[in-house]
């Protein structure tokens, strides 16, 4: 955490009073740098693409995993016994 909070935020002795909690001027939020294969896009516009599907993606899986939970309250098996 306090990696991705000196590489996103200015340091709270550098700014104004009346407003906390800045991102400094080039970071972009989610852009930690981390990017061993070499899959992020150089354009900017690209990279918003790219993040915004994965963040669809994420809500998807999130849904699915909700159904899965309601479908074992309601008949009280398992998902592994669902697929037996």
């Amino acid at each position: 955490e306090q990696f991705r909070a000196e590489k996103g935020w200015v340091d709270p002795s550098e700014t104004p009073i009346d407003a906390p909690g800045m991102l400094k001027a080039d970071y972009t939020p989610g852009d930690l740098g981390f990017d061993p294969l070499g899959l992020k896009p150089e354009d900017p516009e690209e990279f918003r693409e790219m993040q915004t599907k994965e963040l669809q993606n994420g809500r998807l899986a999130m849904l699915a995993a909700a159904g899965f939970l309601a479908q074992e309250a309601t008949d009280g098996k398992g998902i592994i016994e669902h697929l037996t």
